[in-house]
């Protein structure tokens, strides 16, 4: 493991051991979790509302405040947790997660509800600021983005299976039971991670990366960490509206928006796999190219929406690009943080959270507006972007020699 991450390796990749794999995958559900409880709420809107009494845009601001709690503790609580050994930390912020849960599924009022949410989303920020790493420590040298989108899949899945599964079982058994249902899987997951999930080693931080604000100082990791939110915002400003877009603007019916949200996440996985194949090698390349496809599928759908092939087209791409987007980010985050990992982790998850909630805001402030001007609102923030995400790669470079 003393290899430096992402390094080129020449001859046969080694495999990593049995348990590291069955570790690997006990992160990727872990993932599939986390993000299908987070995103849980959005399906059952209504029925939540009607049991509680509240209205469905009450309901709804728990997932923003979700992503704003996520986004204003990850740092703070990932940095307080440093020193805990790795398998210990999972186990406890895995338990939190399950707990809030429950709690979720018990509440008796709206504000309960909310506590359960914001319990969950304190850890939340801690769990995917120790996961990459995770997954990068249990790879072998050389396959740390292939294992970084292992569990990625988890996220992959959680929108394609995890939130529809959810939704329907919400219908069927009542919203209580759908978040009692995550809740049993999360305390499975659990268990299996204290069977199953391997320690690993946790890196001293040398002093120009200590303290809260030391990852921040490593060269080209503010720039990463900006173009983080600046791209995620640029993508939930449309993402979060997609479903009036399509409707209204491409005119798409009920059955045939469900089918391409379906095609989306179903891309997930592909973008997602070529994310992970290729990433170990030309890590901030294949970032600059998903970066061009992500815009470049905005502009086909801002351009074509009313053209069904090609809206089509554009929200297949649209999903490759987005899902490739957290591995790649969270690749190169890695090593530009390598003397820090998590500490540089969790400003990349606090900066894509607080992308989240910005977007949904600001798709929202425009849904006034005609809502296909939404894909040309959303590239605005990927111009920077790209140029931070460019000249990242630089600022890490050591200077030549005089």
């Amino acid at each position: 493991m003393n290899a430096p991450p992402f390094a080129e390796q020449a001859g046969p990749l080694p495999q990593p051991p049995p348990r590291h794999r069955s570790g690997l995958l006990v992160l990727a559900t872990t993932t599939f979790v986390v993000v299908t409880t987070e995103l849980l709420p959005v399906g059952l809107l209504t029925p939540i509302g009607d049991d509680l009494g509240v209205t469905d845009s009450r309901v709804g601001l728990l997932v923003t405040v979700y992503a704003f709690t996520v986004g204003l503790t990850a740092a703070p609580l990932t940095h307080a947790t440093a020193g805990w050994p790795r398998r210990r930390l999972h186990l406890t912020v895995s338990a939190v997660f399950s707990l809030g849960t429950v709690l979720c599924a018990t509440a008796p009022n709206y504000p309960v509800l909310a506590i359960g949410r914001f319990l969950c989303g304190t850890v939340h920020g801690v769990f995917w600021s120790i996961v990459a790493g995770y997954a990068a420590a249990l790879a072998p040298p050389g396959r740390q983005a292939r294992a970084t989108a292992v569990v990625f899949a988890g996220n992959s899945a959680a929108l394609v299976l995890g939130v529809p599964l959810g939704t329907v079982l919400g219908g069927a058994v009542g919203w209580r039971g759908a978040f009692c249902a995550t809740a049993a899987l999360g305390l499975g997951t659990l268990a299996a991670a204290r069977r199953f999930l391997p320690d690993v080693p946790h890196r001293r931080v040398p002093p120009r990366a200590s303290g809260l604000g030391g990852a921040l100082r490593l060269p080209g990791l503010r720039g990463m960490v900006a173009a983080t939110a600046l791209l995620v915002l640029g993508h939930f400003t449309v993402y979060t509206y997609v479903t009036p877009l399509l409707r209204d603007a491409a005119a798409f019916g009920t059955a045939a928006t469900s089918a391409l949200l379906a095609l989306y996440g179903l891309a997930g996985f592909l973008g997602t796999w070529l994310s992970g194949a290729l990433g170990d090698r030309r890590p901030h390349t294949v970032l600059l190219s998903t970066i061009a496809l992500l815009a470049g599928s905005l502009v086909l759908l801002g351009a074509g929406i009313r053209l069904r092939p090609l809206a089509v087209a554009a929200v297949a791409l649209w999903g490759i690009a987005f899902a490739a987007l957290p591995v790649t980010l969270q690749s190169n985050v890695l090593r530009l943080g390598a003397d820090a990992p998590d500490a540089a982790s969790s400003w990349y998850v606090s900066a894509f959270n607080l992308g989240i909630g910005a977007g949904a805001l600001t798709g929202g402030l425009l849904s006034n507006s005609p809502v296909s001007t939404l894909p040309w609102a959303a590239l605005i923030p990927m111009a920077p972007a790209l140029l931070l995400a460019h000249t990242s790669r630089a600022a890490s470079r050591p200077p030549p020699p005089r």
